[in-house]
This record gives structure tokens, sequence and C-alpha cells, in this order.
């Protein structure tokens, strides 16, 4: 588990502050692509229904052309949305990455020696890298899902309603089976994501003090025993990496 996620998380909702503005515009764009998506397939059962009329008497091609360009406008707005809604999170979340990376070379700056002594170069330099592309990336993927997600679960609950309300209590039940499924994977795969950050740190540190200090490792015949380490580093990596891209693809 985080140290303090409730502490972390509203540091991270105060450092967005000022891009707050596109933020609130790309959750609105999510929920309206998510409506747009929800209305749809209700349109295609009306377009579907005039045609099977068709079928057995008369067919209005000018009031199925009518519903056909209806269908094809909700989801080119639907994927108009989404896409604008994509382009706004990706440029939050890569100049929010850009910011901290400047904010954490000021911090190191400012740092004794005593704490470098005391931390691995190659783990400092891969929260610089690494752990702010985690954080980017979980902006970027996570906030317009959240939204879309949401929009998409209440909205796609009250259809299934209107539509059958047997049908809807079937496919909730079932629901209910694959949330307690995803409990379990949840609770099973975060040490593994835990254990590839805290490995990788170690790998990339292991790489930058045998870089930087190669002609000692040759002088002193330690290259055998350095790459020993790597392969053990490189292993563990290579485990919780697997591990946490298997449990975490189940998720869906």
């Amino acid at each position: 588990k985080a140290k303090d996620f409730k502490g972390s998380m509203k540091r991270l909702f105060s450092e967005l502050k000022s891009y707050k503005i596109i933020i609130a515009i790309s959750i609105i764009l999510a929920i309206l692509s998510a409506v747009l998506t929800i209305f749809a397939p209700n349109k295609l059962s009306e377009l579907t229904d005039k045609i099977s009329e068709g079928i057995m008497g008369f067919m209005d091609i000018e009031k199925i052309k009518a519903i056909a360009l209806v269908i094809i406008g909700l989801y080119a707005l639907s994927g108009l949305s989404s896409y604008i809604q994509s382009l706004c999170m990706s440029v939050v979340s890569n100049k929010f990455a850009k910011r901290l990376r400047t904010d954490i070379s000021e911090k190191i700056n400012r740092l004794p020696l005593k704490y470098f002594d005391r931390h691995q170069t190659g783990d400092i330099l891969s929260r610089v890298t690494n752990d702010v592309d985690t954080i980017a990336q979980s902006m970027n993927q996570s906030l317009g899902t959240l939204a879309t997600s949401v929009t998409l679960f209440f909205g796609t609950l009250i259809m299934m309603f209107i539509t059958n309300w047997i049908m809807a209590l079937t496919a909730i039940g079932a629901s209910l089976i694959g949330f307690i499924g995803m409990s379990f994977i949840l609770k099973n795969s975060q040490k593994y994501f835990k254990a590839r950050q805290k490995e990788l740190g170690n790998l990339n540190g292991h790489i930058e003090e045998i870089y930087s200090g190669l002609n000692i490792v040759k002088v002193y015949n330690a290259l055998d025993d350095s790459n020993k380490k790597f392969d053990r580093y490189n292993n563990r990596v290579y485990k919780a990496s697997k591990m946490s891209h298997f449990l975490g693809g189940m998720m869906g």
C-alpha cells in the first residue's frame, strides 16, 4: 500500500489547479462521448425495426435514411468528442510531467550530499524518468476513462432497465461475480507493480554505477561479478513486470 495515498492525491490535485479549465473540458467531452455512445444503439434498434417492417410491407426509404444519418451523426460526434478529450489530457499530462521533472531537478540541486551517499544514482534517475512517466501515463489514461466509464455504467444501467428489467438483473448478477474476481486480482497484483518499480530502480542504479566506473571495474577484473549482478536484477525486473502485466491484463 502507498505510505500516504490520500495526501499524495491531494498534492497531485493541488498541482493540477493551473490546468483545471482544460481538465474540466476534457471530462465534459468524455461524458458527452459516453452519452452519445449510449443513445446510438437505441437508434440502431429503431433502424432495424423500420427495415424489418419494410421487408414485410412498404419500405420507407426516407425514414430509414433519416435514422441512418442521425446514427452517423451520433457516432461522429462521439468520436470527435473522444478525440478532443484525449488530445486535451495528452497536453495536460505532458505539460505536467515537464514541470514535475523541472521541480525534481531543482529539488535535487538543493539536496545535501549525504542524500546521494544513501541513495543509488540510478534509483534517483529512475524517479526522474520512469516514475514521472508512470504518473503522466496514468493521468492521460485515467481521468478521461474514469468520467467515460462512470457515465457509461449508469447510462447503460438505465437503458438496460428500460429495455428489459429481467435481462438487466441477470447482467448485473453476472457482473457482481466479475467484481469479486477483479478484487482478487487487484489484491494480488499490487505487490508486483510495487516490486517492478523497486527492481527497476535497482537495475538502473547498477547500470549507472558500472558504466560510470567501467575503468575501475575492468582494472579490478570485476566484469563477471557485475554481469552476474546485472542478470539477477534484470531477472527480478522481468518476473515482476511479467506478473504485473499479466494480472493487469486480466482486469478487462
